[in-house]
């Protein structure tokens, strides 16, 4: 038989993946621990840690914000569009013939 191919579909490849398991808990432990060992004096603060920090939580801060509005209005945008077009679709049925013909074809 003849073996045509229209396409090829691309080969298997692996790869090396090891897994980043997060522990929120013990991150926050951790953060308590030192942030008792600085008061008591054990740790001296270092101002560069600080405002590295400070970044870090302001960057957090911002993206939450972020992300959480853009798909709150892409929710809506696509909301709005797709009424938009029913209400079209609707608007078009209303004005045109083709209703009464498929009213009239059922009640014969």
């Amino acid at each position: 038989m003849i073996n045509l191919r229209f396409s090829r579909l691309p080969k298997h490849r692996k790869f090396k993946y090891t897994p980043v398991y997060y522990d929120e808990q013990k991150e926050e432990l951790h953060a308590r621990v030192q942030e008792v060992k600085r008061e008591m004096g054990e740790i001296k603060i270092d101002e560069d840690k600080a405002k590295a920090n400070i970044r870090k939580l302001y960057k957090a801060k911002q993206n939450s914000q972020r992300y959480g509005s853009i798909s709150q209005k892409s929710y809506l945008l696509r909301l709005g569009i797709i009424i938009l077009i029913l209400v079209a679709i609707f608007y078009k049925l209303l004005n045109s013939n083709i209703l009464e013909f498929i009213i009239k074809g059922f009640t014969k």
